[in-house]
């Protein structure tokens, strides 16, 4: 009942049936750069008016914003939490709308996740951080950097108590940054103090089309740890969304810090190019940005590349894909456990229909592991289980078919949108399906690879070798690790030598990389050896809200069972609702607001 009265508090700004009609008028259309060019009534508005008219604008108010008070700052982050919760139903109507989520899926706790509550949980981190710095105060750390065995700083970020309870929330999770090698104390405490940046600037962001909170961190990221004002050109496919994020974000708005723009790919790369934007994030495939940093046309692309001379003469960060492997290490797990792991990995592979850069696409296995067979049993009678979902991320069919060899055979549709399978390939030779290895699907689909090792520690490093040389990608990585091996001296050693050289930017151990990014204190990005000749997953880190510098990755840890179950579980039947407190706790942190969000949790179990 609370939880309804609530929702009947929230303003509702935007008509669903609108944005369920431009939604369909993007279906066709590609990923990261887009092609939706009107915003007027009547369709005679230029893009390039609009584009030029919202850089304008923002570099009149560079100045002002970067010399803002904090003071100023945590007014403006308070305003952004009263019309972020204002407007969080209807921005999840609409994104449930844009990706065909039916009224009464608790597929619809994905959004409200990945979306409200992402941009809640930021406005929260950023108002404890500014509101320490108003305090000449040191940014609020959940701990002090530290020494680690192999001489490896490492700084935690996770678990964050006052205001969002992680202990309770993320039970028994821990994560730390762990810094570049080489670092004496003195430049590893230094990097634990954030940069005050002392330019005017002006930052594009070209947003994701798949999950609606990326571009909300982006954003806020930009704004309040970077101190840029920034421009969003909004994914086609998520435009209808554009009324909702105006509104949620209107205090950034109307004080000159942000402007949203729609437009095609033209005006993507005009943007990139404009005099008035200073710096690029981009949320996408590797081919938009090799558009973006080299040029559209092949043959220039190689010949820029080859004289050294970039199309792009201003920095660029991004986020561009991974074919992210799990990694389960052999060992003994009791039924439970398998279990767990079991949904863990379907959750990774079927979150928001598998439209994610860390869904789960290569699963690594020993070959000898006896209990292989049962894992991948229990995995496939998940997957079977769920229902399918609308393949809403245009070219889905084109790349389902050409990664599994297969026509899709029209079987299932949701208002003329296939409904793509479940697929686990079982026992694949890496070097037979190069494709499934050196290419992200973007789509529902995941190899299960078995090695052969000589035993679980020899498997350990051969899947890491794996990982790092067979796989695209250097994103996230997550290891499935037995009780008994990470109790064991030489078992944790050989698993920190494992993580220590891994080439991914974040490592996750028992649970999947989603939870790490949708954190928002640990930095997300691919691994720093990138560059923009070889961007593999990315330039650069978002999020990141301490602030942290010289950073090399991210190690995430949660048990292998979490009780009780989470709301990322695949089949949960009581999502929505707890998404729903969760989303409120972080709206006014309290006590109070704990105990709904524990009793509709723990009364989930007996429903």
């Amino acid at each position: 009942m609370k939880v309804n009265r609530a929702a009947d508090m929230i303003t509702r700004i935007h008509n669903p049936k609108t944005g369920q009609a431009q939604g369909k008028q993007t279906r066709g259309l590609d990923r990261a750069v887009g092609s939706r060019v009107d915003r007027s009534a009547d369709g005679a508005t230029a893009p390039c008016d609009e584009l030029h008219v919202a850089l304008s604008d923002l570099h009149s108010h560079q100045t002002r914003w970067l010399f803002a008070s904090p003071l100023d700052r945590i007014e403006l982050v308070e305003r952004c939490i009263a019309t972020v919760a204002e407007s969080a139903r209807n921005w999840v109507d609409v994104a449930c709308e844009i990706k065909y989520i039916p009224t009464n899926s608790q597929c619809r706790a994905e959004e409200i996740v990945a979306g409200p509550v992402v941009a809640m949980r930021y406005l929260r981190l950023m108002l404890r951080n500014l509101t320490a710095l108003d305090k000449c105060l040191p940014t609020p750390l959940p701990g002090r950097v530290a020494q680690s065995p192999n001489g490896r700083w490492r700084v935690p970020v996770m678990p964050v108590m006052r205001d969002l309870f992680d202990p309770v929330c993320f039970m028994n999770f821990q994560a730390s940054v762990w810094l570049k090698a080489g670092l004496c104390y003195e430049e590893a405490d230094a990097a634990t103090h954030p940069v005050q940046h002392r330019m005017p600037t002006t930052s594009l962001v070209l947003g994701a089309g798949n999950v609606t909170g990326i571009f909300a961190a982006d954003v806020l990221g930009k704004i309040f740890q970077e101190q840029h004002v920034a421009l969003v050109k909004m994914h086609p496919l998520m435009d209808p969304l554009r009324p909702v994020i105006e509104q949620a974000f209107s205090p950034l708005i109307d004080s000159g810090c942000l402007r949203v723009i729609s437009g095609d790919a033209t005006v993507g790369a005009r943007a990139t190019q404009h005099d008035l934007v200073d710096t690029v994030h981009i949320t996408g495939s590797v081919a938009a940005h090799e558009a973006i940093i080299w040029g559209a046309d092949h043959t220039e692309r190689a010949c820029r590349k080859q004289a050294d001379e970039p199309l792009l003469d201003k920095p660029i960060t991004s986020e561009l894909g991974n074919v992210s492997p799990w990694i389960i290490v052999p060992g003994h797990y009791s039924s439970m456990q398998l279990q767990a792991q079991a949904e863990n990995v379907a959750a990774s592979i079927t979150n928001n229909g598998g439209f994610n850069c860390v869904s789960t696409r290569a699963l690594i296995t020993w070959k000898h592991w006896p209990q292989r067979e049962d894992f991948l049993s229990r995995l496939q009678a998940i997957l079977s289980k769920l229902p399918r979902r609308a393949s809403y991320y245009p070219g889905a069919l084109e790349r389902f078919e050409r990664f599994t060899g297969c026509a899709f055979d029209g079987s299932e549709s949701h208002e003329g949108m296939p409904q793509l399978p479940w697929t686990l390939f079982r026992d694949v030779n890496p070097t037979e399906s190069p494709r499934l290895c050196r290419e992200e699907s973007f789509v529902p689909v995941c190899a299960e690879m078995p090695l052969d090792a000589n035993d679980d520690f020899d498997f350990v490093g051969k899947a890491t070798d794996f990982a790092n040389e067979g796989l695209w990608g250097t994103l996230c990585a997550t290891f499935t690790v037995p009780s008994a091996l990470r109790c064991s001296q030489r078992g944790n050693a050989e698993l920190n030598a494992a993580i220590e050289r891994l080439r991914y930017g974040t490592v996750c151990i028992n649970q999947w990389p989603g939870i790490a990014f949708a954190l928002l204190t640990l930095p997300w990005g691919g691994h720093p050896s990138s560059s923009i000749f070889d961007p593999q997953s990315g330039l650069g880190f978002v999020h990141n809200t301490f602030g942290l510098r010289a950073v090399e990755k991210t190690v995430l840890e949660g048990p292998l069972m979490v009780m009780p179950k989470p709301i990322w579980t695949p089949g949960h039947r009581h999502a929505e609702p707890i998404a729903w407190n969760l989303f409120n706790l972080y709206h006014q942190p309290s006590l109070h607001g704990v105990a709904e969000l524990s009793y509709s949790a723990f009364v989930s179990l007996f429903k």
